[in-house]
């Protein structure tokens, strides 16, 4: 138990400091688009979890991610469509190279996605994105020399079956219909990229957390809260840097990970994100989240278990 523990411990550690330097440079150099919620993600599969979580390996994560961040900032700067087609544009486009890509590497979708709803135009966010990225992979080959993670061989994986393109161009559809209603009702971050992360690992075949609706409704949703509380609390009302916020938010997001027993990325990408969303939303982002990922949630349980089912 104490083995396990320490296991656990040095992962977590490695997670929040990758966390921390990530927005401590961001305040720094007075550059938000330095941060990159999904690396927390990232962190959650590649350092805490008891596996892998997704078949990548070094390589085709740091492409993927870097390439796909350099995409969203290009849709930002020279598609000019409106907001929300060029979110659905972002995602058509990410659920393209899911099928090809070799991979289930699904936070890459939040590399493509999140430029495009932040709006960000600046070349910081892809080269802070391949930097904290290539840092990832150095910490988690130090977790394998060290004995913490085992070394899992990876092969590549075919996701551009019929099916499997039915099931994108289905995905594509709920998202244009759920997109058009938050952007509507002012409610984009019922489809925040994390979510869109989730909801593209919830709908694929053999997917556990689909299984329990109700348990990753509440992951995904209390992760959220405790984000916007702590900055709530800690920056806009006490005035911490947003530094010692992320480092709390990210502990907390860790403890709920651990205490639900599911190893879910989106879960501390969503944690992360309260910190870059801008102050007015902050008060109804639980909100969103939960209205999002519910309705997510029910259709990866619904319209996507044909397959499990054999139809």
């Amino acid at each position: 138990m104490k083995e396990k523990f320490k296991t656990y411990a040095i992962a977590d550690v490695m997670a929040i400091i990758l966390v921390a330097v990530m927005v401590f440079a961001s305040e720094y150099f007075g550059e938000r688009e330095i941060i990159f919620p999904e690396m927390a993600a990232l962190s959650v599969g590649y350092l805490v979890s008891k596996k892998r979580g997704w078949m990548v390996n070094d390589s085709r994560i740091l492409g993927l991610i870097t390439g796909c961040a350099v995409l969203g900032v290009l849709i930002v700067r020279y598609i000019n469509i409106g907001d929300y087609l060029e979110v659905l544009m972002a995602f058509i486009i990410s659920q393209i190279i899911f099928l090809y890509s070799g991979t289930t590497l699904a936070p890459f979708i939040s590399a493509i996605v999140l430029p495009v709803v932040l709006q960000t135009t600046t070349w910081v966010y892809p080269i802070s994105a391949f930097i904290l990225t290539a840092v990832l992979i150095l910490g988690h080959r130090l977790l394998l020399k060290l004995g913490i993670r085992e070394d899992e061989e990876y092969t590549p994986v075919r996701l551009d079956s019929k099916e499997d393109k039915k099931d994108a161009l289905i995905r594509v559809l709920i998202l244009a219909v759920v997109g058009a209603a938050a952007y509507a009702s002012g409610f984009k971050f019922a489809i925040a990229p994390p979510l869109l992360v989730a909801f593209a690992e919830l709908s694929r075949p053999g997917n556990k957390a689909k299984k329990k609706p109700f348990k990753t409704i509440a992951l995904l949703t209390l992760c959220a809260l405790e984000g916007a509380v702590i900055r709530y609390v800690l920056v806009l009302k006490l005035g911490f840097s947003l530094t010692f916020a992320a480092a709390v938010i990210m502990l907390i997001a860790l403890l709920i990970i651990h205490m639900f027993d599911m190893y879910m990325p989106p879960a501390g990408a969503i944690a992360i994100l309260s910190i870059l969303i801008p102050a007015e939303a902050v008060a109804t982002f639980p909100l969103q989240v939960f209205a999002g990922v519910s309705i997510f949630v029910f259709c990866a349980g619904t319209i996507f278990s044909r397959r499990e089912a054999g139809k």
